[in-house]
């Protein structure tokens, strides 16, 4: 005659075992669904709200965060050039959306890396408001340009400076020799420039070799005319750039089409 007891414990190991399987079960089934819905970390500019992109990309598969958001000035270029004159989203709403977006950029970055964030003066105090809710701003780097902007000719100094805020997701050390915080490179030249606030390709190459190893992915949310993911793609790197305006991301598109190697 079995005993009682015994019979209580192989049920209760049956009940244990079933209960494991399930649970394998339903974690195997998770990471096929997520498979299914996630983009692949394949380099390429995709068109659409930064917002619902951001949505689709695997949790902690960025190395690097490196973007150029609106400064909610409400800018206008005076290029006749150029296929837009304004951004979208470049008035106070600048603001709310880089928030949302660091919000959910933040699942998306591997722990202990970096994230460079462009701004100016003017934008700073806002916008490191909001950088700091998700990331420890570890340093302001300097960008020296090689000309001054336009404004008030006789009373005021002329601006020759942009500012980029470095900061951290944890820790990780910067590559190579440590260098100071004020970058010289020079601004894109009015007549080439391919989008109204468009920065330098050898600027951002250097942010991204100091952060980063070739292979590693760099993600731009706010892609605009594609420098960032040009620079990724000269690097060996690969990228992952967004942009909601048809125009500049056909800009985007031709450009990285044109890069080679």
């Amino acid at each position: 005659m079995v005993h009682e007891s015994y019979l209580w414990y192989t049920s209760a190991d049956k009940r244990l075992r079933f209960s494991l399987l399930l649970a394998e079960w339903l974690r195997q089934s998770y990471a096929a669904r997520m498979l299914a819905t996630t983009v692949p970390i394949v380099s390429q500019p995709y068109l659409g709200d930064c917002l619902d992109v951001l949505t689709t990309l695997a949790d902690e598969s960025v190395d690097l965060i490196l973007t150029d958001p609106s400064y909610g000035n409400e800018y206008i270029s005076r290029s006749h050039s150029l296929p837009l004159t304004k951004i979208a989203n470049n008035g106070q709403e600048a603001y709310d959306l880089l928030d949302q977006a660091l919000a959910i950029a933040w699942h998306k970055l591997k722990p202990d890396r970096h994230v460079y964030i462009f701004t100016n003066w003017q934008a700073y105090e806002p916008m490191a408001a909001i950088v700091r809710k998700y990331f420890k701003i570890k340093n302001v780097l300097v960008w020296e340009k090689n000309n001054f902007t336009r404004g008030d000719l006789k009373g005021n100094y002329g601006y020759s400076t942009e500012w980029i805020m470095y900061a951290h997701k944890g820790w990780w050390p910067l590559n190579g020799k440590r260098e100071g915080n004020v970058l010289h490179y020079k601004k894109v030249p009015t007549q080439s420039m391919r989008h109204p606030t468009e920065k330098p390709v050898e600027l951002l190459k250097y942010l991204i070799e100091k952060s980063t190893l070739e292979g590693e992915i760099v993600l731009d949310m706010f892609m605009g005319a594609g420098s960032t993911c040009v620079a990724a793609k000269r690097t060996n790197r690969r990228y992952i750039g967004i942009e909601l305006e048809q125009e500049w991301f056909a800009v985007a598109t031709k450009r990285l089409e044109a890069v080679t190697g």
